[in-house]
């Protein structure tokens, strides 16, 4: 009995521990990558011209779309060249700014 309880209670660390790491990157990294996307997306991811908002978007929405372009799955000559540039924790990090963003 004493057994199921201390597994029981290791499960549960190990979600909470878990937690963190699943809920994405690290936004203050990510404001710091953004500058170099703020030239077509804005200052403040709100787009510009013919470039779309990344203010507010969804994390899982932004990191898709990141993959997209680095694999050609959607066709974009300069996201691609600055999308295959970044580390998916880059990418994580980019996300989690954006998201913050209102």
């Amino acid at each position: 009995m004493k057994m199921s309880a201390l597994l029981v209670s290791a499960i549960a660390l190990a979600f909470v521990a878990a937690g963190p790491a699943q809920a994405g990157g690290d936004a203050a990294a990510g404001k710091t990558l953004a500058k170099k996307c703020s030239t077509c997306h804005g200052a403040n991811g709100e787009g510009k011209k013919k470039n779309p908002p990344l203010a507010g978007m969804e994390e899982g929405a932004f990191i898709q779309a990141m993959a997209d372009y680095k694999s050609g799955a959607k066709e974009n000559k300069s996201m691609k060249r600055y999308a295959t540039k970044l580390s998916d924790e880059d990418v994580a990090n980019l996300a989690a700014y954006y998201h913050s963003l209102k």
